[in-house]
Parts: C-alpha cells; sequence; structure tokens
C-alpha cells in the first residue's frame, strides 16, 4: 500500500508483523472478524448469494456511441470498471481470509476464464488483471485487450498453464503432496510469490462472462484453494418491460450477474451499501469516464 508525501512523492507504508506480502491485517475491525473465521472455516461455508438487474441501456449507447466513432468498447469493459470503481470507495469489499485472519488486500486485482477459440475442443485459460484504483472505462479496456490479446496467441502459455503442465506429468501422491504443500504454505502467508502471481484462484473478483456465449449466469461457488472472496457471474443482455412511475410501460435492456460472496469478509449492511452502489453505476456510466474524486483506504487495519 501506498500513501503520498506532503511533497508529492510516493513511498510505501511499512507492513507490521503478522501482514502478508498481499494483504494486511485487519486489526480494527469488528471483534467478530476474529471468531468468524474460526467458526465459518472454509469460504464455501460462508458464501452468501445475490442477483441483480442491471439496466444496460445507458451503456448500451454508450458503446453504439463509441464504436461508431472507431473505438472499442464493450459489456466487458463496464462490468469491470464498476468492479474497479466500488472497491475504490468501498475496499473492505477487497479483503479476504486466510490462515483464520482477516486482511484487506493490497491491489485491485480481478481474475476471468477465457477461451483462445470459441469451440468444445479450444481448452480454457485464467488470466489476472490488476487495476489501479483510479482507472478509467478507457484504461481498463485497453488493459483488458492487452492480456487478452497476448492469451489468445496460439503459441503463448501463461505462467498457469507451464505450472500445470509440470504438476501434471507428476504421479499422483506427489500431485497431492504438491497442492497440500501449497495449501500449508498459502495458510501461513508464505506461498511463493511465482505460484501467488500465477494463481487466479488468489484474486479479490473472479468474473465470469456467460453473456459471451448467449447463455444465462449461474451461482458459481467461491474457491477453497486461493484467497478470492467474491464470484461475479454476466448473462447476456435481453428485453425487459416495466412499469414507469407514471404507471406506463417501458422497455429497457437488462443483464442479470449474480454473485456469490465470502460473508466473513464485511459485515451485512456494508455489504448491502456497497452492492446498492455497484448496481447504481450502471444507471451513471458517465462517472465511470472519469477518475474518481477520492480513493478510499480501509479504515480497520
Amino acid at each position: 500500500m501506498k500513501e503520498k508525501t506532503k511533497e508529492g512523492t510516493v513511498k510505501k507504508i511499512k507492513k507490521r508483523w503478522g501482514d502478508r506480502y498481499d494483504g494486511r491485517r485487519v486489526r480494527r475491525g469488528d471483534p467478530t472478524n476474529v471468531i468468524i473465521p474460526f467458526i465459518m472455516r472454509d469460504r464455501n461455508d460462508s458464501e452468501v448469494f445475490f442477483d441483480a438487474d442491471v439496466d444496460m441501456s445507458k451503456i448500451d449507447a454508450i458503446i453504439r456511441e463509441k464504436r461508431k466513432n472507431g473505438e472499442d468498447a464493450r459489456a466487458l469493459d463496464y462490468v469491470m470498471a464498476v468492479i474497479v470503481r466500488t472497491i475504490s470507495q468501498y475496499p473492505r469489499m477487497n479483503r479476504f481470509v486466510a490462515g483464520r485472519r482477516l486482511y484487506a488486500r493490497d491491489k485491485i486485482v480481478v481474475s476471468m476464464v477465457i477461451k483462445r477459440e470459441l469451440n468444445v475442443n479450444t481448452p480454457e485459460t485464467a488470466v489476472k488483471f490488476e487495476f489501479e484504483p483510479t482507472a478509467t472505462v478507457s484504461d481498463i479496456s485497453r488493459q483488458i485487450d492487452v492480456v487478452i490479446n497476448q492469451t489468445k496467441q496460439a503459441d503463448d502459455s501463461n505462467t498457469m498453464d507451464k505450472v500445470m503442465k509440470v504438476l501434471n506429468v507428476l504421479p499422483r501422491f506427489l500431485y497431492m503432496f504438491v497442492i497440500w504443500l501449497f495449501r500449508v504454505l498459502d495458510f501461513f502467508g508464505h506461498l511463493p510469490k511465482i505460484i501467488y502471481k500465477a494463481s487466479p484462484f488468489h484474486t479479490g473478483v473472479f468474473v465470469t462472462n456467460m453473456g459471451s456465449i448467449g447463455a444465462d449466469p449461474i451461482y458459481h461457488h467461491i474457491y477453497n484453494f486461493g484467497n478470492t472472496s467474491i464470484f461475479i457471474a454476466m448473462g447476456h443482455n435481453r428485453k425487459q418491460r416495466v412499469l414507469d412511475k407514471e404507471g406506463k410501460i417501458s422497455e429497457r435492456r437488462v443483464m442479470k450477474l449474480r454473485f456469490v460472496a465470502d460473508e466473513r469478509i464485511a459485515d451485512g449492511y456494508y455489504l448491502s451499501v456497497a452492492l446498492k452502489y455497484f448496481t447504481g453505476l450502471f444507471n451513471h456510466p458517465e462517472q465511470l469516464e472519469v477518475p474518481p474524486e477520492k480513493v478510499y483506504e480501509d479504515d480497520q487495519l
């Protein structure tokens, strides 16, 4: 984590004993933050589910206008931008539980699975994006393009693919031992950084874009391996008829989003307020075109 000095330069804030290289321990939170990870020990013990139909009308209009001007734009860019902007304003959404303790993640990291080609025989590969909290939708779009284009190259394998190829040649008992060792090291915050950087499971938010294949979203479980705290599934856009304030029927284009979150990262009120802000941004996509006025840090470290 970083802070600005009076001279405007940026320096790193020193970490304290008990912090991890990927996060800082939450020390001033609610006392229940200490006991809950011992009661609900795994992420699938503490999953909460939420879905929302978000109005895509304004975003669709912006995307059409950008494409007319020769700019690349897609719904995924805006969903990612909404995720980043929400975390910049509600930083407790960027926490994770590891080793029975609660941590604030140092960076905004989002993972997703892509296919190099859309056919049943092409294997999936996972990619990770690291975004600045001040990123605009244009910044995010460019970053997504760079990572996805590199990954889709037929001769390109990311680090996770290479790690899996090595593991897959091991006999079963050695494979089991290596995974067990990874879990133990991760529990104490000592997982090798090369594995951490390669692992899509060590991320703040995992996104799956099921709308890209014309499918409805699912409630996807959070992985126990790693430290993902939120899983978001995107669906395809569809038409929906609604009653306006005057009782007239109008039509809009909506996308269904389904969330699975680790309830241990924040209390229910905070989660609900953050999710309300998240869904509200779809009605104000112009806010994503400029950096936020202020970025908030976790206030319970």
